[in-house]
C-alpha cells in the first residue's frame, strides 16, 4: 500500500512537473484551495488589465510618463515587484494613496501624471492582495477590509479619471474624449460662441481626422470595469459582498481612504 502511494505521489508530481504551465505554478494550483486559485487567477486578470490600461493611457497622453520608469513599470508588474518609488521634493513616495495625491493634483505643471496614476493603482492591488507573500494556500489568508478598500477605490478611479480637471479647466487624462471635443470646449471656454461652421472647421473634422457622429472611447472604462468585477469575484470568495456604488455615493466617499 506505502508503494502505491508513493508510485500516485510520483505521478502527480511528474504531471505537473511536464505540463506546458510552469513548474512552480503548477505546484502552487495544486496545493492551493480552489477559492485561492480562483483569487490568484483575479490578480492576473487585474494586472492583465492594469498593463493594457497603462499602454492606451500613454498613448493617449505621451506627454505625461517617463519612458525609462515606464519600462520598469512593466517589469514590476509582470513579476509581482514593488520596486518603484517617485521622488517628489526630496521625499520619496511609498503608499499608494500619496501617488493618487500627485495624480489628481489640479496644478497644472505636475510632470508625468499617468507614472503617478499608475503606480498608485498597482500599489493598492499590490497591498490588497498582499502580492509580496505570493500566492496564498487559501482564501481565508487575504484581508477583506483591504480588498473592499481597493474595490471603493476602483470605483472612485472610474469616475475621477474621466472628470478630474486642473486649475486651467483642462482634463488630467484624456480618456474618452475626442479631440475634437477638447478643441471645441477650448475654443468656448475662450469666449467664442458655438457654431455649425465652427465645428465644421475644427481641426480634427476639417481634416477628416475624426467624425462628430463617432462614439466616445470607452475603452478604459471597460478596462476598469473588468478590474472592479475581478475584486468583486475575489471579495465573493472570501465569503464579502461589496455594495454596487452610484455616482452620487461615489462623489460622497471620502477619496482614497
Amino acid at each position: 500500500m506505502n508503494k502505491f502511494k508513493q508510485l500516485f505521489f510520483i505521478t502527480v508530481l511528474i504531471s505537473l512537473l511536464t505540463g506546458c504551465v510552469k513548474p512552480k505554478d503548477r505546484i502552487h494550483e495544486f496545493l492551493q484551495t480552489d477559492s485561492a486559485t480562483q483569487i490568484r487567477e483575479d490578480y492576473k486578470s487585474i494586472l492583465k488589465h492594469l498593463v493594457l490600461f497603462k499602454s492606451k493611457l500613454d498613448k493617449r497622453n505621451p506627454n505625461s510618463y517617463d519612458k525609462k520608469l515606464s519600462n520598469q513599470l512593466f517589469q514590476d508588474i509582470r513579476t509581482y515587484k514593488n520596486s518603484i518609488k517617485i521622488d517628489v521634493n526630496n521625499n520619496y513616495l511609498t503608499k499608494y494613496d500619496e501617488y493618487f495625491k500627485q495624480a489628481f493634483d489640479k496644478k497644472s505643471n505636475i510632470k508625468n501624471r499617468n507614472d503617478f496614476l499608475i503606480l498608485g493603482m498597482y500599489k493598492s492591488v499590490y497591498e490588497a492582495y498582499d502580492l509580496k507573500k505570493g500566492h496564498q494556500i487559501t482564501a481565508l489568508t487575504y484581508d477583506k477590509e483591504k480588498l473592499q478598500k481597493l474595490y471603493y477605490n476602483l470605483n472612485v478611479l472610474k469616475w475621477k479619471i474621466k472628470t478630474a480637471r486642473n486649475d486651467n479647466r483642462e482634463y488630467l487624462f484624456l480618456t474618452w474624449q475626442k479631440n475634437w471635443q477638447i478643441e471645441l470646449e477650448n475654443k468656448i471656454h475662450k469666449g467664442a460662441k458655438p457654431s455649425w461652421e465652427m465645428i465644421q472647421n475644427l481641426e480634427y473634422i476639417k481634416q477628416n481626422r475624426e467624425s462628430i457622429f463617432e462614439s466616445s472611447n470607452f475603452s478604459f472604462e471597460i478596462l476598469l470595469s473588468r478590474m472592479i468585477t475581478d475584486v468583486k469575484n475575489t471579495l465573493k470568495n472570501i465569503g464579502e459582498e461589496p455594495v454596487d456604488v452610484g455616482i452620487e455615493a461615489i462623489k460622497g466617499l471620502v477619496f482614497f481612504i
